[in-house]
């Protein structure tokens, strides 16, 4: 029951902050376990810097599956981009 009542906590914090709600952002609620949304998406990077980050978030515990990091990238790349690239 305690996991039904978190994910209901996640889903909506990532509601009150505003997030877009376009493939891929449930993803995001897997960065809330350890910061607030707004942390994680106040940031813009460009590919590589969306890589390092997602790579360094995994080796702290980020339970983001290979799998899951294409498309997550996928979804900050879209919002959350870098305008230089970087």
């Amino acid at each position: 029951m305690w996991r039904e009542i978190a994910a209901a906590a996640l889903i909506a914090a990532a509601q009150d902050a505003g997030i877009p709600r376009t493939p891929g952002w449930e993803l995001v609620l897997r960065c809330v376990i350890c910061h607030s949304v707004e942390v994680a998406v106040q940031q813009r990077f460009g590919p590589q810097g969306w890589s390092d980050t997602l790579d360094r978030m995994i080796k702290y515990g980020a339970p983001i599956p290979p799998e899951d990091k294409a498309q997550l990238m996928e979804y900050l790349l879209r919002h959350y981009r870098d305008p230089e690239g970087k």
